[in-house]
């Protein structure tokens, strides 16, 4: 199962929270239907207060308004509305975001990761964190060491 990662999100009118995932898509989720399904999502309906000050999880899973209330991002994803596809996201975020999901996909930490290619674990964090500028050759032997194949693709802009 594919997992999504928000960068940011906003809250818009009429309850409906805008997220920007780090493959550049941007959906809308409608949050109003979730007041009759869970009754902790009631309180935003009191509060809109609330629903405004929606903020980010810590490494993108999901998005919170308080320690009781929160939405995981695969079902954001998953019910939300793709309003744009392919914006272009920030390079260095997309890559941290590729290689850090493909790393999950292979079930690899990053100290296996590092073991598997002989990149420092150290440097791996930084990539994931979108903070190293990896060479295509650190690439391919990220790819190699997840028993992946790496792709670099050119496409015309729209």
């Amino acid at each position: 199962m594919m997992l999504h990662k928000i960068q940011t999100v906003k809250a818009k009118e009429n309850y409906i929270l805008e997220a920007v995932f780090y493959n550049g898509e941007i959906i809308h989720y409608d949050v109003k239907p979730l007041f009759e399904i869970f009754a902790a999502f009631k309180t935003l309906e009191e509060n809109p207060e609330l629903f405004e000050n929606v903020s980010v999880d810590p490494g993108g899973y999901g998005v919170s308004w308080n320690d009781e209330l929160d939405l995981d991002a695969q079902s954001i994803w998953e019910n939300g509305v793709i309003l744009e596809r392919r914006i272009q996201p920030d390079i260095n975020q997309l890559i941290a975001y590729l290689i850090q999901f493909s790393r999950e996909s292979a079930k690899l930490t990053q100290k296996e990761l590092s073991e598997k290619t002989g990149i420092y674990q150290a440097e791996i964090s930084k990539l994931e964190r979108g903070i190293g500028n990896p060479s295509v050759l650190t690439l391919k032997r990220l790819a190699d060491g997840m028993n992946m194949d790496l792709f670099i693709d050119f496409r015309k802009k729209e």
